[in-house]
Formats: structure tokens, C-alpha cells, sequence
């Protein structure tokens, strides 16, 4: 009866450990920082970037220099100068830690082993047997680096604010009326 015990808490623990690390790479894939107010401070010369002006056409290209009100920027042969009122959004290519994925890999892959193990065999064969789950673990960890290498996002590092439009609205209770009074703002 206590063995039964054992392995029905190990399997709860190993699905803990499973979805835990299938959210950590959901979480960690999250970026919280915001874009950057200052256009000059985001664009750095010789960097790669995706600019997106007033027009919405986006280029690929590198920064010359950014300086007072106007941005120079190579896009293959072509040099193109640009006022920074025309700049409405730049990302840049985001990179991802190969040892992050590495680790996710590693954690899924170790933790569906020890669930898969201990739903066919005592915990004590799955706790003793270190060297398939080093290998399994190996693999998850190749995976997880593999995946890591082929993805390639772009974060935004600077957006244009836009206009500000409000919508207010207010309850209007009297004795003899009722109403809503709604007011727009742009």
C-alpha cells in the first residue's frame, strides 16, 4: 500500500515538473520591456534594423548615424535619409540564450522520462537508473538548442506615440431623468 502511495505522489510531482517547464519557456519567451521613448538612443550606427516609417513601408537596413532630426541608413547600395517624424516603428532582431533552450530541452525531456518510467515501473528502478535519464536528458537538451538556433524574433526597440483619442462616459441620475453623457476626445 505505501508503495502504491509513493508512486502515485511521484507522478504528481513529475506532471508538476513537466507543466512547469513546458510554461517556463511560454514565460520566459515573454519580453517586458517596453519600447524606447528616445528614437537617437535606440538606433545605434552599424546596427541591423527593421524600420517601418509614416508611409508603412518596412526596410530592412543598417544604421549610418541618427543625429538632430534625421536618420541615415543604408538599405543594399541605396543610402536613404529619413526625418525621425517619419519613424513610426524599429525592431531589431531578438536572440534567444542557446543555454536557455538547452535547459528547457533538458528539464521536458528528464521529467516526461521519470513520468513515462514510473507509470510502468516501481520508483525505485526509475530513481536508480541514472544513465538513461543522462541520456535522455542529452537529447532534450539537443532539442531544445536546436530549436533555439531556428527561431528568430524581432522585438520593437521604439514606436511612435500615435494619436491620443479619450471616449469618456458618465452616468446622469436625477429625479425626473436618467441618461448617459458621452464625450470623444482626439
Amino acid at each position: 500500500m505505501r508503495t502504491n502511495r509513493t508512486r502515485i505522489c511521484m507522478q504528481r510531482i513529475a506532471l508538476l515538473i513537466l507543466f512547469s517547464a513546458a510554461t517556463a519557456s511560454a514565460v520566459s519567451a515573454q519580453v517586458s520591456q517596453g519600447a524606447n521613448p528616445n528614437l537617437e538612443a535606440a538606433l545605434t550606427p552599424g546596427t541591423i534594423v527593421w524600420i517601418t516609417d509614416s508611409q508603412g513601408r518596412e526596410d530592412k537596413a543598417r544604421i549610418v548615424s541618427a543625429s538632430g532630426d534625421i536618420v541615415t541608413m543604408t538599405t543594399g547600395n541605396e543610402t536613404r535619409r529619413l526625418r525621425t517624424t517619419d519613424v513610426m516603428r524599429v525592431k531589431v532582431r531578438q536572440r534567444d540564450s542557446v543555454l536557455n533552450g538547452a535547459l528547457i530541452g533538458a528539464g521536458a525531456a528528464v521529467a516526461s522520462g521519470l513520468l513515462f518510467c514510473s507509470l510502468m515501473e516501481s520508483w525505485e528502478n526509475c530513481r536508480d537508473d541514472v544513465g538513461p535519464m543522462l541520456t535522455i536528458g542529452a537529447i532534450g537538451a539537443g532539442a531544445g538548442v536546436g530549436i533555439d538556433a531556428l527561431i528568430r524574433g524581432r522585438r520593437t526597440i521604439y514606436e511612435a506615440a500615435g494619436p491620443s483619442t479619450e471616449l469618456q462616459v458618465a452616468p446622469i441620475i436625477a429625479r425626473r431623468a436618467r441618461g448617459l453623457q458621452v464625450s470623444l476626445r482626439f
